[in-house]
């Protein structure tokens, strides 16, 4: 999962990239079946005494967004991330579910009819 940073008043260390690296695996396995091909873009904000985070990643022409405000800037991204999470098991149920149908023959005929 390719995962962009944008912070508004914030500064990101290595370590802490690393750390929300951590955050999106679960996240990742779920939107890209392991190919690397999502891509996130997170914008983290600053204001007063709030951290705010936001996650967007496009998936399955959807935009799944996942927003959240906490004291602690980890606190955030793990709520946002969570929010994400919820969304795309949702997307990706309603996908499948929707997909799943048996094909029928034309050719065959049906055993009710005689």
């Amino acid at each position: 999962m390719k995962i962009t940073y944008t912070g508004r008043q914030i500064e990101l260390t290595p370590a802490q990239a690393q750390k929300l690296e951590v955050e999106f695996r679960k996240v990742g396995k779920l939107l890209d079946n392991g190919r690397g091909e999502a891509e996130a873009r997170v914008v983290l904000s600053h204001e007063r005494h709030l951290n705010h985070a936001e996650v967007t990643v496009p998936y399955h022409n959807h935009e799944l967004v996942g927003e959240a405000a906490d004291a602690d800037l980890f606190g955030a991204l793990h709520a946002a991330v969570q929010k994400l999470e919820a969304q795309a098991i949702r997307v990706r149920e309603k996908w499948r579910d929707s997909k799943r149908a048996p094909k029928t023959d034309a050719g065959e005929p049906s055993e009710g009819k005689g």
